[in-house]
């Protein structure tokens, strides 16, 4: 039984090496050796071949037959091998890859879209997945949210961020706010006491994404003594402020949302304002992907972040 010859990627490279460079010296300085470590391994090369693959001569060398055959071969596993190195240390490095972001209306409307720029600008190979989720979907209270099922990788919620599967980091505070129309009575005022909404129509969101806002409305409705009228129903912040603009109704929203309208409404403070708003950027703690590690470092060192 005829054995096979057990052939190195060493003496591929070295094969390569001294075509390409049309002799052992020139090769052996491409290797980064000596000429004599080359010459000795094309020798061991040719010993389990049991023939030459180079003519030698005082002129050089050339391959002949069998060294140009296998120099097709050699060209495409060392080149194949060369690329899968390299696509290797890039995902070690968290260079490409994927990363599916759960983001909120504030994040959105704040920090983040610095925070993606400045990591699509270091990291252009990683594709970015953007998914706009409420903090009830990405951290309800009672069950398993889209970060902890591994359906975002990483989720910017309001707080607390209770899971004990995840990790999160403090990012900011903010506060519920009043948005009127620019024409409103209340539009030139720089604060006003919660009471003073008693008679307006307050807009409320009806789906379930949007009830963190409708829960902190009513407290603090409630601590000023009265509820709104939940006479006009929102599913979403562009139809509420296309409402305010025409002054059908107000809305109280995170502050720094409401400030993003600024060219068309007023923002005004509420002094008795109750817990603010946390946000937090929050994600499985076993969820040990380069490219997410990449996108927390980014993302701790932006403003947002402190």
């Amino acid at each position: 039984m005829v054995r096979s010859p057990r052939i190195s990627l060493q003496q591929l490279r070295a094969l390569l090496a001294v075509y390409d460079e049309g002799g052992f010296r020139r090769a052996a300085e491409r290797l980064n050796t000596s000429q004599s470590a080359v010459s000795r391994t094309i020798q061991t090369l040719e010993a389990e071949l049991g023939v030459p693959v180079f003519d030698r001569s005082a002129r050089g060398v050339k391959p002949n037959s069998v060294g140009k055959n296998l120099l097709q071969y050699a060209r495409t596993i060392v080149g194949g091998l060369d690329e899968i190195s390299i696509k290797a240390l890039s995902a070690i490095r968290g260079e490409v890859g994927q990363l599916k972001i759960g983001y909120n209306e504030i994040s959105i409307r704040t920090f983040l879209p610095k925070v993606l720029a400045k990591f699509h600008r270091q990291y252009p190979n990683v594709d970015l997945r953007l998914i706009s989720q409420a903090t009830s979907e990405m951290i309800p209270e009672n069950t398993a949210g889209t970060i902890s099922r591994g359906e975002v990788d990483i989720g910017f919620v309001v707080g607390p961020v209770l899971d004990d599967e995840l990790e999160a980091i403090h990012l900011f505070e903010d506060h519920v706010a009043l948005a009127v129309a620019k024409t409103h009575r209340l539009a030139q005022r720089e604060s006003i006491s919660a009471s003073e909404l008693k008679d307006e129509h307050i807009l409320l969101w009806s789906t379930e994404p949007w009830q963190i806002y409708t829960r902190r409305i009513n407290n603090i409705c409630r601590q000023a003594g009265f509820l709104p009228r939940p006479s006009i129903m929102m599913q979403d912040n562009e139809s509420a402020f296309a409402l305010v603009e025409e002054n059908i109704g107000v809305v109280l929203i995170a502050s720094s949302v409401a400030a993003t309208y600024s060219n068309r409404v007023a923002t005004v403070a509420i002094r008795e304002n109750p817990e603010p708003f946390h946000l937090y950027a929050a994600w499985r703690k076993d969820n040990t992907a380069p490219a997410l590690r990449n996108f927390i470092d980014i993302v701790s060192r932006s403003d947002a972040g402190g």
